[in-house]
Order: C-alpha cells, then structure tokens, then sequence
C-alpha cells in the first residue's frame, strides 16, 4: 500500500511538472510566434508598399511622358482624344485619362472641352466628359492645380460622371508661352488597387489598407462583408487616445484591438515619398495563435491521458512487478531497432571509394554525427562527367521524421543530379517534391555545389543554409538569400559562381557546429569556428575535419549534443602531370571540314602509337562531337570557328572542342531510345549515345562565353 501511495505521488508531481512545462512552452512559443507575426507583417507591408509605389510612380511617369506631346498638338484638338486613349490603353493600372481644357479654348468645341478615354471591360471608350451635367471648373483640384500651377495627386473622390471611385494625378498644361491652358490628369480606381493589395495574405482573412496621411481610407479589400472591420481599422489609426506600439525594427506602429466577434493586430506605417500615403495590414489572432491554441488544448488532453496511464501503470506495478520487465525488454528492443535505423541511415552516406572512383583532382571528406540515435542532417558527393556533384543540408526538427526527410533528400539528390547540370535546376526539382503533401511543414536548408574538375569552375545555390568558408582566405563564400527547400513550390532559386585555384578548400557545416553550447551555455559560434580553421594552416580535407571535430569535443565537454553535426571538407587538386602530346586545329563551321578533322585524329593517334581499331573509335567520336557543335552551336548562315585541342601524358588522351556559338549543352540532350523502332524513335540523340558509348568521360562547360566540350579516353592503364 505505502509503494501505492509513493507511485501515486510521483504521478501527480510528474504531471503537474509536465504541465508546468508545457505552460512555460505555451509561454515561449506564443512570444516567438508575435515575433515572427512582426516579421511577416513588415515584409507585408513592405511588398504592399512597393506595389503601390510602383503603380503610383507608373501613373507619374506615363503623365509626364505625354506633356510635350500634348503641348505639341494643342492646335489640333481631336488629336487629345487618339492621346488620351493611347494612354489608356497602354497603362494597365489606369482607369482613364483625360485633358481639361480652360473654358472656350477651342471655340469650336463649345465652352468646356474634356476629352476623356476610359477603360472598360470591352476596350478604350473615348469621351467627351463636360457638358450641362458636369462642369470640372467647378471641382477643387481644377481650380487647385490651375492656380498654384504645382502636380498634385487628389483623391480619393467618388466621380459623378463615371460613378466610380477615383484618386486622381494631374499636373498644369503650359502654352509655349507660358500661360495655363488645360489640367491633364490620369486616374486610378481604388477598387482595383484596393483588389492588387488584397491579392495575396500571410493569413487567409487578413486584408491591406492604403490610407492618406490624413488616415483617410483609399483602397481596400473588395468583400463586403469587410467594409465594417475597414471602417473599424480606420478609426482606430485616427484615434489618438488608442495605445500603440513601435514593432520591434521600429519601421512600423503596432495597434491590438478586441472586439466581440475577433481580436487582433493592425500594423500601420507611411509611403515614403509623395504622395504620403499609409499602409496598413490587419491580422487576427485565432488564426496567428489558433494551431497554438489547439496545439495547447491538445497537450493538456495528453497530459490527462498520460495521468490516467500512469495510474493504471502504477496500479499494475503494485499488483504485477513482471510487467515492468517486459516493458524493460520492449525498450530494449526499440534501443536495437534504433540501433539498426542509425545503422541503415550511415549507410545511405557517400563511400569515398565508389563516389569518387576514377578522379584524383579533388578531396572530399565528410563526418555526421547524429544528436540521437538518427538524425535529420545530410551530406552527399559523386562525380559524373568530370564534375563533382555534392550537397549538405539540414532538415528541420530530428528524430525518425527529419531522418526519414534526410534518406528521401538524399535519394533525390543522387537521383536529379545524374542528369542535371545546374545546381538551381536540381533545387528547384528538389523543392517541388519537398512541397508535395507537406503537412509536417518540415523544411530542408541545403546547399548544393557542381566543380568541374578540369577548369576548377564552381556553381553552388544555397537554400537557406549556413555560409560555407573559403578556407585559404578564412572568409565566408558570398551566397544569396534563396529560401529552403519545402516552403514554397514555385520559389526560383538562383545559381552563382566561383573559380577555386587548384589547392583551394571550401568548408561546409551545419548549425550543430556553430549553435553547440558548453556547460555554461555559451555558444561556440562562427568567429570561432573560424578561428580554428585559421589556426589550421594548409591541411588536407581528413586533417581538417578531425580537428575540427576535436575542437568541438573540447568545447562541449560533457553537455549533451542538442543537434546534429555534419561537417564537409572539398578540395580542389588538380594533378599536374606532365603532357607528353599537345596538338590543336582549327576548322571553320562547315562540315566539309571533317575530312581535315579526320587525318588530326589520325596524326594524334599515330604519334601515341595507338591500336587502329582504338583510333577509328577516337576518330569516329570526335567528328560526331564537332559535327553536332557545326549543327547546333552557330545559327544557320552564320560563321564560326571550332577548335579542336588533343593533350595525353600517356595514360589518359582529352579532346578539348571549343566554339564560340550559343550555349549548347550537348550532355543535356535525352539519348536516343534504341529500343524503339526506327518509326516510333524520334530524331536525333543517337549522336550523343555513341559518343557516350565510344569515350570514357564526357564534361561540358561555359567559360568566358564560349562552349567547352572535353572527351577523354583511358589510353594506357596505369
């Protein structure tokens, strides 16, 4: 009974802690969350904002391009309705153009002229706007404009005449004299800003504002059933006794409300420039906290369940004490196949012996060392073609789901890049899959590098990861900020480029270096990750990587790893042997030259005092090579040269074919199918599938504005 009651105790101390701590966690998330709410909310506004702008500054500057047309016509007065209407038509944020004219400036037009062009649904309307109903003599921004002789933007303003919403930029039309003769003005309906705002939203019911610096609204979402929580909105940005807060960069003012049906936050700030407009987004918590929320509710429904197992677990203990051995002989057997899954995991790895078989000219060295049994950091390397294709990445979270995310990235990974070249290409295929049915919303940062062995020629594209470091310069590689992969799937990503000396070393690891903390807590951190890699000198990749680790070691002491570590040295070496044959030519793009192309191979092929039968393979492939670069890289009746270079140090022979032409990759062209009859195998391809057949290696590059094509051919075994 008393081992009841102490069970029985430690049960409800366990589940008021685990409940305290999910409070504590409910606390820290909820903070974390109204941080990234800012965050979201100032990249909002700003993207608003530049959407506005632009169409503001469009407005402007198509009025102003069509001032000195106008003066230039102003004796022909039915030229302004063919202006106008040019204008509209070609500016597909106007609503309409027109020019108002001084009374009777044209005598023969009557006393007021004002040829309008509107944009309707079914194209340009020309009109002729004032008459008995309408006089714009009358309107305020005329007589404004006509007198201070300044451009000026009016609005927003409901137009009688075309029964519409307008805001209006206009600016004083001169005579070469110098007097006032018209107001030309283009106008912008705020429904359709109000609908370019509201196209997109961080969350479903969010909507945008633009407002005029007087808090006046202009243009908002086009729903109806909005218009309430709009003028709602309004108030409270015009309200001066309503509290507000700067956020936390401090370009934008804060304003949380509650009300009966919904609360929230409207973030609010001011248009540089003219005219001084605000933007303004509103968010409402149920959907901001309303997966935390849940996620609370559903925590709490656990912890009651977990308290009912316990006591059901604790009652079996007292009664059976066998029940707790088996369940000691379960944990034992999830440990094994944990063990297995780690195992499994390490095997998905790349072996140096197969991944870089057959190339000396790089060194790559990598290390993972998963937090738990398994874990969500990956790292691959292979070389194709004369390139050397690696990637390094991180998945979020750990455990079996990030690591299940690791082996299908890795996968992928190998699986696009036997056949893509460009490493933004290979992203971009490895996002879309990634986005596919991604309810976990788990994300991969990852970087992906393509070097070509032969010129030392690299392209890399960085999906959120960590900044690699250029070890020789101990500085950090320049990437761009393209987002992870698994977020959004029509993300472009971007590629760059870097030329790495022979010697170089790049250095690429995951935040479970940088992020480690020692028993005090501190991190370790970039500075003195590079520090390390300082004090290190020139070392080989291995050296690298294990002093590193070692180091890491040192600092975390006996803290426990909170995240995994992956850590990837490459090298560029190439080798520098000696060449025992260099030989060039030089043909025009025409075939009628592959005779002369023939009797090079010949030449080379007998000063390497190589077997016919190996010659006539080299010869046959070299001319399909050159043949293809004479189709494909020169427009037709366009002239071009095509150089042809042959270098051997007796073991391997290389074909370097170079043309100036467009980019042509031919190692990107799909091979022909010959499975398929003659009938159903469409042309082409079969050029690129015997040239693959005939040679050992096929690499292709841009450099300098010019095609490179390298075949090469193990002539001699070592």
């Amino acid at each position: 009974m008393l081992r009841k009651r102490s069970g029985l105790s430690l049960v409800i101390v366990a589940v008021l802690l685990l409940e305290l701590l999910s409070a504590v966690q409910y606390y820290y998330t909820h903070h974390l969350m109204e941080e990234e709410l800012e965050k979201y909310a100032e990249m909002e506004l700003t993207t608003k904002a530049i959407i506005a702008k632009r169409i503001v500054e469009d407005s402007e500057r198509t009025l102003k391009s069509h001032i000195m047309e106008i003066k230039y016509n102003l004796s022909n007065p039915d030229s302004m309705f063919s202006i106008v209407a040019q204008i509209a038509k070609y500016s597909p944020n106007l609503r309409g153009c027109g020019i108002s004219f001084i009374p009777e400036y044209y005598k023969d037009k009557g006393k007021l002229f004002e040829p309008y062009a509107l944009r309707t649904d079914t194209g340009i309307v020309r009109l002729q706007v004032a008459g008995e109903k309408f006089d714009y003599t009358k309107d305020g921004f005329y007589r404004d404009i006509m007198e201070k002789k300044a451009n000026s933007w009016v609005g927003p303003y409901d137009d009688i005449y075309l029964e519409m919403k307008l805001v209006t930029y206009a600016v004083p039309i001169y005579e070469f004299t110098g007097d006032t003769v018209a107001v030309f003005g283009v106008d912008i309906d705020t429904q359709s800003l109000g609908d370019t705002l509201n196209y997109r939203h961080i969350y479903p019911s969010s909507f945008d504002l633009l407002l005029t610096e007087e808090g006046e609204p202009i243009a908002g979402p086009a729903d109806s059933m909005l218009q309430e929580e709009v003028r709602y909105v309004t108030s409270l940005i015009n309200d001066s006794t309503i509290s507000r807060r700067l956020s936390r960069n401090g370009r934008s003012k804060v304003i949380d409300f509650d009300t009966e049906k919904r609360d929230g936050a409207v973030f609010y700030a001011n248009m540089k420039g003219i005219p001084h407009w605000q933007i303004a987004v509103v968010c409402y918590d149920d959907e901001v906290y309303g997966s935390l929320m849940k996620l609370r509710y559903r925590l709490l429904l656990l912890s009651l369940l977990a308290f009912g197992i316990l006591l059901y677990l604790v009652h079996r203990f007292a009664k059976d004490e066998q029940k707790l051995r088996n369940k000691t002989r379960e944990q034992e057997l999830m440990a094994g196949e944990l063990r297995i899954a780690s195992n499994i995991q390490q095997t998905l790895l790349p072996e140096k012996e197969t991944s870089l078989k057959g190339t000396d000219d790089v060194q790559v060295e990598g290390r993972l060392i998963p937090a738990k049994a398994v874990g969500g950091d990956l790292y691959n390397a292979f070389v194709r073609d004369g390139k050397l294709f690696f990637c390094i990445g991180d998945v979020s979270g750990k455990g079996i789901p990030s690591a299940l995310i690791m082996a299908i990235t890795q996968a992928l990974f190998r699986n696009v890049a036997s056949r893509e070249d460009n490493p933004a290409h290979i992203m971009k295929r490895l996002n879309e899959t990634a986005c596919r049915n991604n309810k976990a919303n788990i994300f991969v940062t990852l970087f992906i590098g393509v070097l070509d062995l032969p010129t030392g020629h690299l392209r890399y594209c960085n999906a959120g990861h960590e900044k690699p470091i250029l070890v020789d310069q101990c500085s950090l590689l320049e990437t761009k900020p393209n987002l992870p992969i698994g977020l959004f799937d029509d993300f472009n990503y971007e590629v760059q480029r870097l030329v790495m000396p022979p010697g170089s070393t790049l250095f690429f690891y995951t935040d479970g270096l940088t992020e480690a903390r020692n028993e005090k807590g501190k991190l370790l951190g970039r500075e003195k990750v590079m520090q390390i890699i300082s004090e290190c000198g020139k070392t080989d990749p291995k050296q690298l990587v294990e002093t590193i680790i070692n180091q890491w070691h040192q600092f975390i002491g006996t803290t426990e790893q909170s995240d995994d570590l992956t850590l990837l040295a490459v090298s560029y070496t190439p080798s520098q042997e000696q060449s025992i044959l260099a030989e060039s030519i030089m043909l025009k793009n025409d075939v009628k030259e592959i005779e002369a192309l023939g009797s090079f191979v010949k030449q080379v092929a007998e000063k390497l005092s190589l077997d016919k039968p190996l010659a006539n393979k080299l010869r046959l492939a070299v001319e399909e090579a050159v043949v293809n670069v004479m189709e494909y890289a020169y427009p037709k009746g366009t002239k071009g040269d095509v150089n042809i270079q042959a270098t051997s140090n007796g073991h391997k022979l290389k074909f370097i074919i170079t043309d100036s032409g467009i980019p042509f990759n031919p190692t990107e062209v799909m091979a022909a199918d010959t499975t398929l009859s003659a009938e159903e195998r469409p042309v082409g391809g079969l050029g690129i599938l015997l040239v693959r057949e005939l040679m050992d290696s096929i690499n292709y590059e841009r450099i300098d504005g010019k095609n490179v094509l390298t075949l090469s051919k193990i002539i001699k075994k070592e």
